[in-house]
C-alpha cells in the first residue's frame, strides 16, 4: 500500500475471497434459531446476512448507481441498507447461503478482471473520492465487522488473528480520511498517531493543523490498541473510553488532543 488510498490488486482480490469463506463458514456451523437472533438493532442475522448479498448485488447489477455518483452521508447509506435487506432476509437459510457464495464469486472474479491501473484510478462514489481497490477492500472490512457482530450476538470467540484482521486494519487507516477528518472540530491542533499493537504495519497520522494525514508521520500523541479493538471503536460498536478502561486502548500523550480525535472516529 503505498498511501492511505492505495491497496495491491491481488491483495484485494485475496481478501474478498477469504473474508467470504469465512462469513460462509460462521453462517453455515450455526443452528436454525440462531437465524432470528437480535445483531444489531432492528437486524436479525437474517438481515446482516441479508445485507452482505445485496452489497454485492447492487454493485455488481448497478443498482447502487441510484445513489448517485457523489458523495453521500452515512445515514442515506444506512437508510439505503435497511430498504435493500428485505429483498433476502425472510428467504430460506438454503438460499440466502447459495446466495452469498453466488455474489462472493461473482465479486471476486470481476475484482480478479479490473486491470491494476484502472483499479487503483480514484473517481467519484457514494462513499468519496476512492478507487476501485479501496472499495473492495471496503466490503472486506464492512463483512468482517459484521461478521464480528454476529459473534457478539451469539457469544462466539473473534476472528481477530493476524491473517484475518491486518486488511481489516489497513483499511481503517483508508477509511479515516474520508470519514473522519471532517469530523474533527475546526480550531483542533496537534498531531496524533494510530498504533496498532498487534501487527507489524505502519502507524498512521493526522496532522490536525494541516488537516494532513499519512502513514508513518511522527506525531506529538499515540492511539495505540489492537487491530480489531480498534475497528470496533471506529465503527461505532464501543464506546473508546470503555476499551481504554478495560485496557484494550492506551493513550500517550497530550490526552485532549486524543480524546478529540477518538470523539470524531468513524469508519463505518
Amino acid at each position: 500500500m503505498r498511501s492511505v488510498f492505495d491497496h495491491d490488486k491481488r491483495s484485494v482480490v485475496e481478501a474478498v475471497r477469504a473474508q467470504r469463506a469465512r462469513t460462509l463458514g460462521l453462517l453455515e456451523r450455526i443452528d436454525e434459531q440462531d437465524w432470528e437472533t437480535i445483531v444489531t438493532p432492528g437486524w436479525r442475522v437474517r438481515e446482516v446476512a441479508a445485507h452482505l448479498i445485496v452489497t454485492d448485488e447492487d454493485a455488481l447489477t448497478g443498482r447502487m448507481l441510484k445513489l448517485g455518483l457523489r458523495r453521500v452521508p452515512v445515514e442515506a447509506l444506512e437508510r439505503w441498507n435497511d430498504q435493500q435487506v428485505g429483498r433476502w432476509a425472510d428467504k430460506s437459510i438454503p438460499a440466502i447461503l447459495h446466495a452469498l457464495d453466488v455474489w462472493g464469486r461473482r465479486m471476486t472474479r470481476i475484482a480478479s478482471l479490473v486491470p491494476a491501473a484502472a483499479a487503483r484510478r480514484r473517481m467519484t462514489t457514494p462513499l468519496g473520492r476512492v478507487s476501485l481497490s479501496w472499495l473492495g477492500m471496503m466490503r472486506v472490512f464492512d463483512e468482517w465487522i459484521h461478521d464480528e457482530d454476529i459473534r457478539r450476538a451469539l457469544q462466539l470467540p473473534s476472528d481477530d488473528g493476524a491473517e484475518v484482521v491486518e486488511p481489516v486494519a489497513r483499511q481503517l487507516f483508508a477509511v479515516i480520511p474520508i470519514q473522519t477528518v471532517d469530523r474533527i472540530p475546526g480550531g483542533a491542533t496537534g498531531r496524533v498517531t494510530f498504533r496498532i499493537t498487534d501487527l507489524d504495519i505502519p502507524t498512521f497520522g493526522l496532522d490536525l493543523d494541516r488537516r494532513t494525514f499519512g502513514l508513518g508521520m511522527e506525531a506529538d500523541v499515540e492511539i495505540a490498541a489492537p487491530a480489531a479493538r480498534l475497528v470496533m471503536v471506529a465503527a461505532g460498536r464501543d464506546p473508546w473510553r470503555a476499551v481504554e478502561a478495560d485496557g484494550g486502548l492506551c493513550v500517550t500523550g497530550e490526552r485532549k488532543v486524543a480524546q478529540v480525535v477518538l470523539d470524531a472516529l468513524l469508519a463505518v
